[in-house]
């Protein structure tokens, strides 16, 4: 076995702190007069795999600490007395392995360098999300907006495979955007999946696209001081947000007929002003017809 320049040595004397076998005295705990023959011997740490232990090992010697190891990592420990010790490595993460007997003699020859390696195999304890969207029917969407706990992952086909690797094992919340008006969910956007160790979990978005539209028409009427004068933003159903003004009027056309869900941001309105009514409301979009619906807004002095 080839010895790893070591990174720390160890001298066992009166003074030491660690390794505390030989006693300052006529003999050591085992016997072994400590002026009789002494060795050395190096412990090596070899860690291969997927997400490495990210703390440091434990090594023991007789059941005693005796030094911090990396991942890959050697110490040596010299003028030890002839003898036999059990060395071990503790502290080892869940997802890896020490292979080989674990704790393990090592015997100390005279005037020779003796040593052990601890090679330790970790495997990965992330899993995968894959998400899969199929979209049928007339003037279908070309693409869909994925976050993954609400961070932008990119844009996801109509009819679309994709996959976010190196997922913390748990709970993950996966959203589905920016939907055509002439779309419709299947379900909802936003769902909770439970991502597996080592192992895929896959959601799928169903999307069914029509070309029986209508129009919808979107009235703000804001009252009351100090008026928001920056105007809202109003989201249809799960398509991106539309601009209105603090008192305005937008239609929007190519809505898919039939009950269709709208909601006015709260988040762009002013702290000293407040929706009155029901937010969010459905409301039925007739196909080839329009229907409007009122949102009022009441700001106060703050």
């Amino acid at each position: 076995m080839v010895f790893f320049p070591s990174k720390r040595v160890v001298r066992l004397g009166c003074a030491a702190l660690i390794l505390v076998a030989a006693a300052c005295g006529d003999s050591d705990d085992s016997g072994t007069d400590p002026t009789g023959p002494r060795g050395d011997f190096f412990v090596l740490t070899v860690t291969t795999g997927t997400e490495l232990d990210a703390d440091l090992y434990d090594l023991t010697v007789d059941g005693i600490f005796a030094s911090l190891m990396g991942a890959n990592d050697s110490v040596a420990f010299v003028n030890r007395a002839v003898d036999t010790y059990s060395v071990e490595l503790t502290e080892v993460a869940a997802n890896c392995t020490v292979a080989g007997d674990n704790p393990r003699p090592i015997q100390v020859v005279v005037n020779t360098q003796t040593g052990t390696t601890f090679e330790i195999d970790c495997v990965a304890t992330a899993g995968a999300l894959q998400v899969v969207t199929a979209t049928s029917g007339e003037n279908r969407d070309d693409g869909y907006m994925l976050a993954v706990d609400d961070m932008d992952v990119g844009v996801i086909g109509a009819n679309d495979t994709a996959r976010a690797a190196d997922l913390q094992t748990g709970e993950h919340t996966v959203r589905l955007g920016d939907i055509a008006l002439n779309c419709r969910l299947v379900g909802d956007p936003e769902r909770t999946v439970l991502v597996p160790s080592q192992d895929t979990i896959e959601t799928k978005y169903e999307i069914v696209c029509t070309d029986q539209v209508g129009n919808l028409r979107l009235i703000t009427s804001t009252t009351g001081v100090l008026l928001d004068s920056d105007g809202y933003e109003v989201v249809i159903e799960y398509g991106g947000p539309v601009s209105v003004g603090s008192n305005g009027v937008r239609t929007v056309g190519s809505v898919a007929a039939g009950v269709t869900h709208i909601r006015l941001l709260e988040s762009s309105v002013a702290d000293n002003c407040s929706v009155t009514g029901e937010n969010p409301r459905a409301v039925t979009v007739p196909a080839g017809g329009l229907i409007e619906t009122t949102f009022d807004v009441t700001c106060t002095v703050p």
